[in-house]
């Protein structure tokens, strides 16, 4: 797959030859590094996008020829960690174009197959433009995705699969005539970025859950605490679904990756931690309380950044 381009940052580069966690945490270290953009990893039938939003990830993508969805970031970073083939390559750009390429993923189009082969491409985009279109055209050549962005019936942003810049509204009409071009109309972009509770995030609670759990297994042993640990978890994840990608495994080790908005994320957490640590109440009164507030206190900077506090009944 190749998509719009922007200034590169890497490009090309196998993946045997990259420091991801560098590359991820660059923009800690230099602020030239603090963009808007994406990293595109690409694989023999298969590209995954991390998105950029000053250096930091927020949200990922896979695209293949025949599907497109939103996947973790941590399942990304990991496969490209292990990963014995591949390459990466990292771009600025505008914010417009990573709302265009989200917005592709994670919207329905109003029209998925446009047949412009009864109509001229130049007349198509007049047609959109004088009737005040907002919204967005996606087209596949190919193996190449672009986006024709409208505001109002004007076009600001036509970005085409390979270039680096910006072009103007005629670089899209050769691309449209092509017989296996591919269009389909989005009648709105995202207002917002999309965001999502990042690796770091998601590896902390999942230390702190271990922790939790393996704290409790000293007093009251490990069985128990893998059955009260098993429940909360059912409780918790009627209120809030992603928490079934989480997994409990035998040795009270807890682990998962999840695609969800960081208060929604914090907001589940907050809801199973209190049930287990209340749960254990019943064996271990105000002791239970002690060890769950002990856990949290290692972690308490990272949570307040993600305003764990605001959700859980146990204040630091």
């Amino acid at each position: 797959m190749r998509f719009p381009l922007g200034r590169p940052i890497i490009e090309n580069t196998r993946l045997e030859f990259i420091n991801l966690n560098n590359v991820l945490t660059a923009s800690k270290r230099e602020r030239a590094h603090r963009i808007v953009g994406y990293i595109a990893i690409y694989y023999h039938d298969i590209s995954e996008l991390i998105f950029l939003n000053q250096g930091e990830p927020f949200n990922a993508a896979r695209i293949t020829p025949e599907r497109r969805e939103i996947v973790p970031i941590g399942e990304i970073v990991d496969k490209a960690k292990k990963a014995t083939s591949g390459t990466l390559s990292e771009y600025a750009t505008d914010e417009i174009l990573l709302r265009l390429m989200i917005s592709s993923v994670t919207l329905k189009p109003l029209k998925s197959s446009v047949d412009l082969t009864r109509i001229q491409p130049k007349i198509f985009i007049e047609k959109l433009k004088s009737s005040k279109f907002n919204g967005f055209i996606w087209v596949r050549t190919g193996l190449d995705e672009s986006y024709v962005y409208f505001s109002k019936g004007a076009i600001p942003g036509c970005y085409i699969a390979g270039r680096e810049d910006l072009e103007p509204e005629e670089a899209i009409y050769p691309i449209l005539a092509r017989t296996e071009a591919k269009v389909a109309i989005f009648d709105h972009v995202g207002k917002v970025i999309d965001e999502q509770a990042t690796p770091a995030q998601v590896e902390m609670f999942c230390k702190i859950f271990t922790a939790l759990l393996k704290a409790y297994a000293h007093p009251l042993g490990q069985s128990l605490v893998l059955r009260t640990a098993l429940v909360s978890k059912n409780t918790a994840q009627k209120e809030f679904p992603f928490i079934s990608k989480f997994d409990v495994d035998s040795d009270l080790t807890f682990r998962g990756e999840v695609v969800v908005e960081p208060k929604a994320f914090a907001q589940g957490m907050a809801r199973m931690f209190d049930l287990i640590y209340e749960s254990f109440s019943t064996f271990l009164g105000k002791e239970s309380e002690l060890i769950a507030r002990k856990i949290l206190t290692d972690y308490r900077f990272a949570l307040k950044t993600l305003q764990f506090f605001d959700f859980t009944k146990l204040k630091i």
